[in-house]
């Protein structure tokens, strides 16, 4: 055989090799577009998902926010109440304090100006101190009235008046400022 038999067959033998060397790169470059295209679309359908996951997470975290201020409202409101509340008890104590020292200075005032109680009867009775005060304070007072009424009967009817005395005006103080009773008869003088 000649030589240019063999160059043709070398030639056609590579050119053999170039074609089937291109058609397995194409093929492998069209494997990889389509593993490319493929590998994208499972990017897209994965990307998608977490977008709808991301807002159904998005939503489920504003009913919790919406929640969670809703109950921090409701606690607020709660603890204006108990302000309240307690606010209220403040002044129904002290309500209760001021009515309380108004009882126990009308009580000290009835004492000293009641002649039949001495500091020994009252137990702790008003102290002369106080006594002068309860007097100085009362000024001319009048006996309460009657509030009692039978049982079973209601009376709109006001209360009667008594005249107001002074101190001075009262026959049984100047007898009980001088150590006399007031209704006790008079001894014989000897």
């Amino acid at each position: 055989m000649d030589t240019w038999v063999w160059i043709v067959i070398g030639v056609v033998v590579l050119a053999i090799v170039v074609v089937a060397v291109l058609a397995a790169s194409r093929r492998r470059a069209e494997r990889e577009r389509a593993e490319r295209a493929r590998r994208e679309e499972e990017n897209r359908k994965h990307a998608h998902h977490l977008r709808r996951e991301a807002e159904e997470r998005e939503i489920g975290a504003k009913e919790h926010q919406a929640s969670a201020t809703a109950a921090q409202a409701e606690a607020e409101q709660a603890r204006v109440e108990a302000e309240r509340k307690e606010r209220e008890a403040r002044e129904r104590a002290e309500s209760a304090e001021v009515e309380r020292q108004r009882v126990e200075h009308q009580r000290a005032q009835a004492d000293a100006l009641d002649p039949d109680v001495t500091a020994e009867t009252a137990g702790t009775g008003p102290d002369p101190d106080v006594r002068a005060r309860a007097e100085a304070q009362a000024g001319p007072m009048a006996p309460a009235p009657d509030t009692a009424q039978a049982p079973g009967t209601t009376s709109t009817a006001p209360a009667p008046q008594v005249p107001e005395q002074t101190p001075a005006e009262d026959p049984a103080r100047g007898r009980h400022s001088a150590g006399e009773a007031p209704d006790a008869p008079q001894a014989p003088a000897r």
